[in-house]
């Protein structure tokens, strides 16, 4: 199973954008963790999610990438080469989970990931869909 999880967004003023989201979308920060080696803020908005990095912009702009939550994530990788799709760094592992970074059309980037229930914590667990 395969579903659209969040929109990864860059912040150079990462206070001034969840204050902006906050204050006029409602949005409720689940979670405030360092993920693979950066700082991510976990919002939710209504039934969206957005996920922050605590840095500016880069070559890519503001919106880093978009997160595809999968069951099996090996099987997914192994479909996509088999099609034709590279998948330049392969499955990375991190502490709750593990990902894979693949280009999609158009430039777009996709975050294909797979958490661990047991290993992550609340309230990290509803936010991923892991309940």
């Amino acid at each position: 199973m395969t579903s659209f999880h969040h929109a990864h967004l860059m912040s150079a003023d990462l206070d001034g954008a969840l204050g902006f989201y906050t204050r006029f979308f409602d949005a409720e920060v689940v979670a405030d963790v360092a993920l693979a080696g950066s700082r991510n803020v976990l919002v939710r908005v209504g039934s969206g999610r957005l996920n922050f990095y605590d840095q500016a912009p880069n070559q890519r702009g503001p919106i880093n990438h978009l997160g595809m939550n999968v069951t099996d994530l090996p099987a997914v990788v192994a479909r996509l080469e088999a099609g034709g799709v590279a998948v330049p760094r392969g499955i990375k592992e991190a502490e709750q989970f593990r990902y894979a970074m693949v280009p999609g059309p158009d430039g777009v980037l996709l975050e294909l990931f797979e958490f661990d229930r047991e290993r992550t914590p609340e309230p990290m667990r509803t936010y991923f869909e892991l309940t």
